[in-house]
């Protein structure tokens, strides 16, 4: 079955199944990096809001020789335990003051999102070849955040400047999500375990460590939620005062979107085998839309400047199913 003929079968056999008062709706839906993900957003007349699963790895399941009902059953149980968002106070969103409030900021490599940034607000970083893009940050708890993406028409209907935008967020950002920088052997188990739930594989990391050409203590970047947290890398001081704090400028390794690695700088240090690696572990065990970049970074305490410390010949690329 090809991949068109299986998504509308898989539209129309969970239609079947759960009734008249439910529609259901196919959409392509673009992540991170150009990712090109297929969505199907079952809904129902009586909800405001409605739960999107993404297919891609249900025909992945199906082409390895998984049954297509149990593919069926597979997409009911995780629509039944896909708990809907609770009452969102939209109210808050027709006051420009609410707005402002919930704000933030994500960084996403920027060659491999032209596309997207097209159609939203964003600061271009070319010299570290990142983009920041913005989000309204919606609702959070513990195990959940939910976020809209800004694009060019809300920033339009708001009358708000790209800089007023990043003002806000640049506020926002480290008060929501406060930086977290720990030492290797205190993050290694937590990571591994959010990578694990986000589709790494669980030893990447592990394989990182053990394959990186050198041995000085590494520290994690990150925020408080684990998730996004690459962006920590622009709050205001964090690099400096870290490199202060510990007598050495810095060389960052991006680990994805969700942190990045630290590492004190040595001149023994090869940035040629450390570039190699970083390049191999994206192409490998990093899911493409959580990639950061294939270069390495380094941070000068006396310039208080971070910039690309050595450039690889490939960018992060996509490839859509």
């Amino acid at each position: 079955m090809i991949y068109e003929t299986f998504l509308e079968t898989i539209k129309h056999s969970l239609k079947e199944r759960l009734g008249p008062e439910f529609t259901l709706t196919l959409q392509p839906i673009t992540k991170n990096n150009g990712l090109i993900l297929h969505g199907l957003c079952i809904g129902k007349a009586d909800e405001r809001a409605a739960p999107t699963i993404y297919l891609n790895h249900f025909y992945e399941s199906y082409q390895t020789g998984r049954p297509f009902h149990a593919i069926l059953d597979d997409i009911m149980a995780l629509y039944q335990n896909s708990p809907l968002p609770g009452e969102l106070p939209i109210e808050e969103f027709l006051s420009q003051e609410q707005i402002m409030e919930k704000i933030i900021f994500r960084l996403i490599n920027e060659p491999a999102n032209r596309e997207l940034l097209k159609e939203v607000p964003h600061i271009s970083y070319p010299e570290l070849d990142l983009s920041i893009t913005f989000y309204l940050s919606l609702q959070r708890d513990e195990d959940s955040h939910l976020t809209a993406l800004i694009h060019n028409r809300h920033q339009r209907a708001w009358n708000r400047s790209t800089e007023e935008l990043y003002l806000a967020a640049k506020s926002n950002t480290p008060r929501l999500f406060p930086a977290r920088i720990r030492s290797l052997p205190e993050a290694i188990k937590d990571i591994v375990k959010k990578s694990s739930e986000r589709g790494m594989n669980e030893g990447s990391l592990e394989e990182f460590f053990d394959t990186a050409p050198l041995s000085p203590p590494m520290y994690v970047l990150s925020n408080s939620s684990g998730l996004n947290g690459a962006g920590c890398l622009l709050y205001e001081g964090i690099l400096k005062d870290f490199a202060s704090c510990i007598g050495s400028d810095l060389i960052i390794l991006p680990s994805s979107i969700h942190e990045v690695l630290i590492i004190p700088y040595s001149k023994d240090i090869s940035f040629d085998e450390l570039a190699e690696t970083v390049f191999s572990i994206n192409q490998e065990e990093v899911p493409e839309e959580d990639r950061l970049s294939n270069h390495i970074y380094f941070y000068s305490g006396s310039s208080d400047k971070l910039s690309i410390a050595l450039t690889s010949s490939a960018p992060i690329g996509t490839k859509n199913p």
